[in-house]
């Protein structure tokens, strides 16, 4: 089989403006020359995709179902072009946007920004902090670049990459003899959460089926880990946290952490970006970094006995 780009694109523009004259002039080619293409084009596939007895103008049924996966094949050559010039420049001039989650920004920022300064002195990195939902919205309306945020997320326009798995812990208000908890041995009524808005509070939730949780007798729901950690000190009871936040922890807070006993829940947290942006190469220097910073553990989800939260 021999099927050009023109063709497609050609046919495509037929298949949207259902009028000969109108594609030919959205393709930039004569009338004649766009309908002999799509002639030619279904003399290859020995399919007819025109309806040329209709008025206005229709596809066959099978023409409906080819210009579907053509419109996305397309669209890939679209990505594929743009990744080839960018790939195409060799200097990492220019700026990159980035939006993380809250709940891994503090923990994941001072990881990799030393390094990704060095190693790129005349890129521009931009971070905020954004929930989930503004991410994905400025993601796809480009006041982005990049997300770093929990997944999976089911979104067509947007490209994920895993970059590791954060196991979660239970921090509690003073030291318990114990090796390991079980989800079952944690008292909601003295769980604190974080507020809405936060992927982690879901997470939180699911894994303690917290079913009823608005009946429960938690009165703060905080912003951050750090508050987290704070209330559960000040008010006795429990929280959860994932395995960053307890890196740089004083000993004492470290006394109070207590691991789930396996399988251990797990959050996978990604890079991803729209599919038709223009920061590619930046986006992947960064992806890279990180890669370099995270420990080859947290890498593959197979190394432990875990569960995803999503």
């Amino acid at each position: 089989m021999n099927i050009q780009i023109s063709q497609l694109k050609y046919f495509i523009a037929l298949a949207t403006t259902r009028n000969y004259s109108l594609a030919a002039i959205k393709s930039n080619v004569s009338q004649p020359a766009l309908s002999m293409a799509i002639k030619k084009m279904e003399d290859e596939l020995g399919i007819i995709l025109i309806d040329r007895k209709s008025n206005p103008l229709t596809l066959t049924e099978k023409g409906e179902i080819l210009a579907s996966q053509i419109i996305k094949i397309l669209e890939e050559i679209q990505v594929m072009e743009k990744l080839a010039s960018d790939l195409h420049q060799e200097d990492m001039k220019g700026s990159l946007k980035v939006s993380i989650i809250p709940t891994l920004a503090p923990y994941i920022i001072p990881l990799f920004v030393q390094l990704f300064s060095k190693r790129y002195p005349e890129t521009e990195l931009i971070i905020e902090e954004e929930t989930t939902k503004s991410i994905l919205h400025k993601l796809k309306t480009s006041e982005t670049d990049a997300g770093i945020l929990v997944t999976p997320i089911e979104e067509k326009s947007l490209i994920t990459y895993p970059m590791f798995y954060e196991e979660f812990y239970v921090f509690l208000h003073k030291k318990m003899d114990k090796a390991y908890i079980l989800p079952e041995e944690i008292d909601f009524r003295h769980l604190w959460l974080l507020e809405e808005g936060h992927c982690m509070r879901h997470q939180m939730i699911k894994l303690c089926e917290l079913r009823n949780i608005e009946e429960s007798n938690i009165k703060y729901n905080a912003g951050s880990i750090e508050s987290l950690m704070n209330i559960t000190e000040a008010s006795g009871g429990m929280t959860i946290i994932p395995e960053l936040s307890t890196w740089n922890l004083s000993p004492d807070r470290k006394s109070r952490v207590i691991p789930f006993y396996a399988p251990t829940p797990v959050r996978e947290v990604s890079m991803i970006h729209h599919k038709f942006t223009t920061k590619l190469r930046f986006i992947l220097a960064l992806k890279d970094v990180i890669s370099e910073v995270i420990p080859s553990y947290m890498k593959f989800k197979e190394n432990l006995n875990r569960i995803d939260l999503d």
